[in-house]
């Protein structure tokens, strides 16, 4: 799981290393805020109720940039800002779900015109170390956090209302979620809804950008093709005790962009894991490759965010020797196009509400 982290943190860098210098006029101004959020944990599972009795408090950080203008991305996507973030949550029960530290890369999006008072979408997606997990022998009870790392993900839905010059009050509610993409089991995952209050600091001296929607920006993009051929691989858990099985996909996808935010495209998946070998051998006696793999169609959709794309898919399996969880699959996760045509993606497969595995994989954009 941190090379999860890395892998998010790399992709950072490399989106500010394809554009001008770092403050060279891409951003407006540098901030800093800090935010509390009072939470209740959701129970989604029977089990969960009886630990959530009492309140979660989390306490966040971030460090941030609003973007300028200057980049056509930036206009394009009505000049979001984005940054690092730290934060501290206490789950409201010590014993059984422990405390949480969380660190993340985040992306807000402003709504409608920019004007002094606004609203604002803010994404955070990193990694989150819990001191309190699954144990059988000390912490039998905590059958949702399996591992002491995991995804961290929040989507903030916040109001933004201009104090003085520099500082911002920042009301909201959020959604957080914590597990580790079922590398180990178990993972069921802790679900949190909040409303929450901040203060933004705003550094250095200027007017905060103000459009009206007559300044709407209007980009005219040449279509373009792209086949994307990857392979990939991931970690996973079946049951609690089971040993990590190692599952790989092979995928092309060919896609067309017509448009500066999207491309679309479909794809063809081979899926092969340890798993499904294990489970043929175990019920025959003379199995081969063919009854190991698994072959899936789907639909593509990239968000495009420069280099940096938020990677969406929904497919279906076509074939396979060992049946799947459910006939319907999904990808969602992030792709890294560099300029010679190398193609980076880390994503999370899963079927229905339920997660697969993690993948990573590598390839090429032909």
């Amino acid at each position: 799981m941190k090379r999860y982290c890395w892998f998010l943190f790399l992709c950072f860098f490399l989106s500010m290393a394809n554009e001008p210098a770092f403050g060279d006029n891409i951003h407006d101004h540098m901030f800093f805020s800090s935010q509390y959020h009072y939470q209740y944990i959701y129970p989604h599972r029977p089990d969960l109720k009886e630990h959530v009795s009492n309140p979660a408090r989390m306490l966040e950080f971030n460090l941030g940039w609003q973007t300028s203008g200057t980049l056509d991305w930036h206009r394009i996507y009505n000049y979001p800002s984005y940054g690092l973030g730290f934060a501290f949550t206490d789950l409201g029960n010590p014993d059984v779900l422990g405390e949480v530290r969380s660190g993340f890369l985040f992306m807000e999006f402003m709504f409608g015109e920019l004007r002094a008072n606004h609203r604002r979408l803010k994404i955070s997606l990193g990694l989150a170390n819990f001191d309190t997990y699954h144990d059988p022998a000390e912490v039998p009870e905590n059958r949702f956090i399996g591992t002491p790392w995991n995804v961290h993900f929040n989507l903030n839905y916040q109001w933004s209302w201009l104090i003085s010059d520099n500082l911002r009050a920042m009301p909201g509610v959020s959604f957080t979620h914590y597990s580790n993409g079922a590398y180990r089991k178990p993972n069921r995952g802790l679900n949190i809804l909040d409303v929450n209050l901040g203060l933004r600091y705003r550094f250095g001296d200027g007017e905060f950008i103000t459009l009206s929607g007559d300044d709407a920006y209007v980009l005219t993009y040449e279509e373009t093709q792209k086949l994307f051929v990857t392979y990939s691989a991931g970690f996973m858990e079946r049951d609690i005790g089971d040993p990590t099985y190692i599952a790989r996909t092979i995928s092309i996808n060919p896609t067309i962009r017509k448009k500066f935010r999207t491309r679309w495209g479909v794809g063809l998946d081979v899926f092969y894991d340890d798993h499904a070998k294990e489970q043929m051998r175990d019920k025959y006696d003379d199995t081969g490759y063919f009854d190991y793999m698994r072959i899936g169609g789907f639909a593509s959709c990239d968000i495009v965010f420069n280099r940096l794309s938020l990677l969406l898919n929904l497919g279906t399996y076509m074939y396979y020797g060992y049946e799947p969880q459910n006939w319907i699959y999904k990808r969602v996760g992030l792709r890294y196009l560099t300029d010679s045509g190398l193609v980076g993606h880390m994503a999370l497969k899963a079927h229905a509400g339920r997660a697969d595995y993690v993948e990573w994989g590598l390839g090429y954009a032909f």
